[in-house]
């Protein structure tokens, strides 16, 4: 209730571009603008506490914390070579996804469950939506 509105929240993410996908983090060469979530959190200085410095995202970290009611897990992990990548956990959370939902399903890879995470729509986004979406119907049901 005593939330930014979600319109004003938006805007601290960048806006998601194909380009994302392919060739890592931030290296699609007709890239533009800042760096998205995901290339901040993983090209952080190795001696950044993550959980502390949120950079450009930390007002949206936090407020996404107090309307969830839970804390941000551990954004990156150490990879199979040593580098910094997303964890499900994180993306689980960002997705507003109840804990455990994807990532403690058995037998799904890293991989497996950051591939579900990323093809899920956002509950609350998708409440809204039929909520919206029913809202209509029955205003057009009483107009007939």
């Amino acid at each position: 209730m005593n939330a930014r509105p979600l319109n004003e929240v938006v805007l601290l993410f960048p806006t998601p571009v194909a380009s994302d996908g392919t060739g890592g983090p931030g290296t699609s060469p007709g890239r533009t603008g800042g760096m998205n979530l995901r290339t901040a959190v993983t090209t952080l200085p190795k001696n950044v506490d993550l959980v502390q410095d949120w950079v450009d995202f930390e007002p949206a970290i936090r407020r996404q914390e107090a309307l969830s009611g839970r804390e941000a897990p551990i954004p990156t992990e150490l990879g199979p070579r040593g580098g910094r990548r997303l964890t499900a956990r994180f993306a689980e959370w960002l997705m507003w996804i109840p804990e455990g939902h994807v990532t403690d399903v058995p037998g799904l890879t890293r991989s497996e469950q950051l591939q579900r995470i990323g093809n899920g729509a956002v509950p609350i986004q998708a409440y809204a939506a039929y909520k919206h979406l029913l809202q209509q119907i029955n205003r057009n049901e009483d107009d007939a």
